[in-house]
């Protein structure tokens, strides 16, 4: 066989049944073999940065390794905020990419190593035709075992070598595993004995079905509230000793309780910044971390007991040794500041406003209310993140999708498209400024389009970069360079192939509803905002 086709045999014998790319004279063969002879599904983005995103999207609704594919030098220079994207989002994702690098005068020549490596990615590289398989099954599991991107480095001139094709499968393996009696797990018990307001908190590795009841039979036991990291956002939504997610977007109440809590149990969390609002939410407290990740454990945090292991094993044998002890409830969830931020967190009824001026609040709770439950639900960078976390809910935390782990806006509407190809019997909302959209989105509205997706984009449009015209207002500084005179977005949604709604009062909300129910392909919702009513960042 062919090296082009050994590639496109690979990724077909792996089961892998999506490639986002670019194509270019490096990649074009193997993913026509791919599509034609594989019967694989390749989705043709307009950028590259665009379809490692939609990779990376892909990645995180599936819990499945995304893959994507461009050519050579400048293509893969393209992807680098992607790339540096999934790695803070620590996502497995196999870039393959062309290679030139034998040729000194090609003028999309580049040193893509170094490159690749200054993001934090992985970088595999083919080493001759022979070993192009082997080195393919080492870039995926290193995606795997690594949680982040790795960048398969292929040679564009070995494309029509000839070469042996044995069929290689990808055996990955999960971290879940049994967790013996270690000491570092009587310590735990033994805290957590001891804690008389103790508060239970999960992370993105404590959603799998087994691990969230056995979690949440934990938090029971011991009469503690539970709360979840963003990455597990809606995990315990509308469990009665829910109090919503700990960090920079805990509610007033949640904070309340948090700060006279004197034991925090943290399980599939890292403890982030963010999570713990610069440990201004932990201070004083004594915690115990469990994790099936080491390098999770070893964070700079004041952690008093750290347990390696599968995040429902370990809570499981837990309550098992407090049972064993008699240990008592603590019943934190009994007292008054714990059932205050209880009761805010439950559940309330909505009903969309006649009329009024858009605000970002209202708006986002009107989308939650409009579309199916049933939803996948993504986020660009912007100034309504906040509430757009807390507003806009989903039944499992696998359906969001969180859009600028990177810090950058611009990168939501490409994830958004890929978690919409993981997940094509639901619906995708994405929530994105009108900068973010400007600068990514626009640019890959047509490949939703031109895929079909039933995809719901709702642009906060305020005509700024929201945060330069908050610090210029805050500064009594002129704000207008932060300011821009856009098009009117719902004709260029129309002329892409979309539909486009604009909504300039509460009052258009209504309208909306029906235009969404009558959807039949991928709508832009421009909200017109007033930038000196957006709310501030949550960080």
């Amino acid at each position: 066989m062919r090296v082009n086709e050994c590639v496109a045999q690979f990724l077909s014998d792996n089961g892998i049944s999506t490639v986002f790319g670019v194509m270019g004279d490096a990649n074009m063969f193997y993913l026509d073999h791919f599509v034609r002879k594989g019967g694989g599904k390749y989705v043709a983005a307009a950028h590259e940065a665009g379809a490692t995103l939609m990779a990376l999207g892909y990645a995180s609704v599936s819990r499945q390794i995304g893959v994507a594919s461009v050519t050579q030098g400048p293509a893969l220079a393209n992807a680098v905020p992607a790339l540096l994207e999934g790695v803070r989002a620590r996502l497995p994702v196999v870039l393959m990419a062309g290679d030139i690098s034998s040729s000194k005068t090609h003028l999309q020549r580049l040193e893509q190593r170094e490159l690749v490596l200054a993001t934090g990615a992985g970088f595999e590289h083919a080493r001759n035709p022979e070993s192009v398989i082997a080195d393919m099954h080492a870039a995926f599991r290193r995606a795997h075992t690594e949680r982040r991107p790795v960048v398969f480095n292929l040679p564009t001139e070995w494309q029509w070598r000839e070469t042996a094709y044995a069929r290689t499968l990808l055996k990955l393996r999960s971290r879940h595993g049994v967790v013996s009696d270690s000491q570092d797990l009587e310590d735990a018990v033994g805290i957590i004995a001891g804690a008389k307001r103790p508060i239970i908190l999960a992370g993105r590795g404590a959603t799998m079905p087994q691990a969230r009841d056995a979690i949440l039979a934990l938090a029971r036991r011991l009469g503690a509230p539970v709360m979840t990291t963003l990455m597990a956002k809606d995990l315990y939504y509308g469990e009665d000793c829910s109090i919503g997610v700990m960090g920079t977007v805990s509610s007033t109440e949640a904070i309340e309780a948090l700060l006279v809590s004197d034991c925090l149990i943290a399980f599939g969390a890292s403890l982030t910044s963010n999570t713990t609002s610069k440990k201004s939410l932990v201070r004083g407290k004594r915690i115990v971390l469990v994790n099936d990740d080491p390098a999770d454990l070893d964070n700079g945090q004041l952690v008093n007991a750290a347990v390696i292991g599968d995040s429902g094993s370990v809570a499981e044998r837990i309550m098992h040794w407090l049972d064993e002890a008699e240990i008592p409830s603590s019943r934190f969830s009994e007292e008054g500041v714990a059932r205050t931020a209880m009761a805010a967190h439950r559940p309330k009824p909505f009903e969309i406003p006649v009329d009024g001026p858009t605000d970002a609040r209202t708006v986002l709770r009107c989308i939650n209310s409009i579309v199916p439950d049933d939803r996948v639900f993504v986020t660009d960078g912007g100034r309504a993140l906040g509430e757009a976390w807390t507003h806009i809910h989903v039944t499992d935390p696998r359906l969001f999708v969180l859009g600028h782990n990177s810090g950058a806006i611009g990168l939501g509407m490409s994830q958004a498209i890929g978690a919409a190809v993981a997940e094509p019997n639901r619906p995708t909302v994405l929530v994105t400024g009108d900068g973010g959209f400007m600068m990514g989105g626009l640019t890959e509205f047509n490949t939703a389009v031109r895929n079909k997706l039933d995809l719901i984009i709702v642009m906060l449009n305020d005509c700024s970069y929201g945060s330069e015209h908050i610090q210029f207002r805050d500064r009594q500084m002129d704000p207008s360079l932060a300011n821009f005179d856009w098009p009117d977005f719902a004709p260029v949604a129309q002329a892409l192939g979309g539909m486009g709604v604009t909504v300039r009062s509460l009052k258009d909300m209504g309208r909306l509803a029906e235009v969404l129910k009558r959807r039949s392909r991928p709508v832009l919702i421009d909200v017109k905002m007033d930038p000196d009513r957006m709310p501030s960042p949550p960080w």
